[in-house]
């Protein structure tokens, strides 16, 4: 039996009871000590810390068994990893952090991970990788899924900068029909940003994954503020989340694409009209997005189906023009004959047999007509007098129409009436006398006088407890201009450079994967 797996490189009775494919010079990671030992069927054990290296085989949820092959990134939240299960199959394995030491807060977090797994693999859609297992071993929650080979869209903008905007759209196409997927089934995203943006390798197309903090929509619930300073929209800090947040987040990863601005380094909700930042960009796609980063939900897209058909381009090919034949004129049987030409027969009725075409005489032409002298008609009479007259004419006309509008207007003005108009109601004086603007330019309205403030408050997030201390900043910035809007009116101003933290950042610790920060914050800021 030994010699029978060396030679066809497979195991029949391994430990765990099923056959192991043998791949030459593949390694094993230890999913505890990260040492790399050498593939081995029957292998169970860590050879350095004699940790239990086969997963999904201390409380298994199926049959399937997995071995870690490579870390791919590790995080504050957790790590993904490079596996295969006992047919060789390749997946993406993730591995959730347990920080959590209350057992009610501990198994909370449990059912909820065994819940998004759940709901993930109910969705079957080709843009989002496929989920095949979720289990706890040896203490720790995985998941596992398809493996994508390709590089996240946060490496080509790092790597590229702006894209062109016939292949930004092109991914954006695609990822608007993933999200339009999870909002026909009551999900939310909630995080979209570069770096969840796979792009496969061998075809470029789109993979759409980290669906960890993906939600069913509930419009009276208020969650947990979540998502990444930046990319999330304003109505995310306060947990609540809509379809409309999906579509902001999405607007602001676009803007990212075809400007190449990181919005994580500029201040909160700051995106100016893509157009003035990449003038090569069409006016059409600059407006679609300026719409789908409105701040207030109900200002946006209404659909993400409407948002991606303002994204495809509109064609400019002219359209295609149809040849129309000339009409056919049906000859009689006799004429058809002495032409050669056979009637055309109706359906169902069978020709005659044809016949070969008669000689033909050519006809004699008639005798030439005689020639009447014909006395040349009187040339036409030329049509510029006529038309300097009319041109004359309008020409007067307007002239007057100008004057008595002229005395009109001064003649109101002294009187003081349409002065009240034109500075109190204009729209009503030119609504009633449209012809007054040609005269009379209407007057510019002026914005409210600001007044620069100082404007001090305390916030209070909870964001991921791996979130670096630059992001936290942001989102505290982020907080700090909404409630400076709400306390000081919509018109205010903020110059995030000068909000600062009094006292520094305070940090709570929440549950498994989430801390509170707290801070007073201090700017300046130029409201009414």
């Amino acid at each position: 039996m030994r010699n029978h797996a060396r030679e066809t490189g497979v195991d029949p009775i391994s430990e765990k009871g099923v056959a192991v494919v043998m791949t030459d010079g593949l390694q094993i990671v230890c999913p505890s000590c990260r040492q790399k030992t050498p593939f081995r069927p029957n292998a169970r054990f860590c050879q350095y810390c004699r940790y239990d290296i086969v997963l999904n085989n201390d409380t298994p949820t199926d049959d399937r068994r997995y071995y870690i092959t490579r870390v791919v990134k590790e995080g504050g939240q957790g790590a993904v990893y490079e596996g295969i299960d006992a047919e060789g199959q390749v997946y993406a394995i993730k591995e959730m952090l347990d920080r959590v030491n209350e057992s009610r807060e501990r198994k909370e977090a449990v059912e909820r991970f065994n819940a998004e797994a759940k709901l993930l693999q109910q969705l079957a859609h080709p843009r989002i990788p496929r989920v095949y297992s979720h289990f706890t071993d040896e203490g720790k929650h995985y998941l596992t899924m398809d493996f994508i080979r390709g590089e996240d869209l946060a490496d080509i903008l790092d790597r590229e900068g702006a894209l062109g905007e016939e292949h930004a759209l092109a991914l954006a196409d695609q990822i608007c029909d993933v999200l339009a997927y999870l909002h026909d089934r009551g999900l939310i995203y909630r995080d979209m940003k570069p770096s969840n943006v796979m792009i496969e390798q061998a075809t470029g197309s789109v993979k759409l994954i980290d669906f960890g903090i993906a939600k069913l929509f509930t419009p009276t619930e208020r969650g947990t503020q979540i998502g990444t300073p930046g990319y999330a929209p304003p109505e995310q800090y306060q947990g609540l989340a809509t379809p409309a947040s999906d579509i902001y987040a999405l607007g602001a990863t676009l803007h990212h694409m075809l400007t190449g601005r990181d919005p994580t380094e500029n201040p909160p909700f700051s995106f100016p009209p893509a157009i003035n930042v990449n003038p090569k960009l069409s006016p059409r796609t600059s407006r679609a997005l300026e719409q789908a980063l409105k701040m207030k939900p109900e200002e946006r897209w209404a659909t993400v189906a409407e948002f991606r058909a303002m994204l495809r381009p509109l064609s400019s090919a002219a359209p295609q023009q149809v040849r129309v034949a000339a009409p056919t004129v049906a000859l009689p049987s006799a004429a058809a004959a002495q032409v050669g030409v056979m009637p055309t027969a109706s359906p169902g009725v069978p020709t005659s047999r044809p016949q070969p075409p008669r000689p033909v005489q050519a006809p004699i032409p008639p005798p030439p007509a005689p020639v009447r002298q014909v006395t040349p008609a009187a040339p036409a009479r030329p049509q510029t007098a006529q038309r300097q007259r009319g041109r004359f004419g309008r020409f007067v006309s307007g002239l007057l129409r100008g004057l008595a509008t002229i005395l009109l207007v001064l003649t109101l003005l002294a009187a003081g009436g349409a002065a009240g108009l034109y500075f109190l109601a204009p729209d009503l004086l030119y609504g009633s006398l449209p012809w007054v603007e040609q005269v009379l330019p209407r007057p510019t309205p002026t914005a409210p006088a600001l007044i620069l403030r100082s404007f001090e408050t305390t916030i209070e997030l909870t964001l991921p407890s791996d979130t670096t201390d630059t992001a936290v900043l942001t989102a505290l910035r982020e907080a700090y201009v909404l409630q400076a809007k709400a306390q000081l009116g919509e018109a205010s101003l903020v110059n995030t450079s000068t909000v600062s933290t009094l006292g520094g950042i305070e940090r709570i610790a929440g549950a498994s994967s989430e801390t509170l920060f707290r801070a007073t914050m201090r700017g300046f800021v130029q409201a009414p």
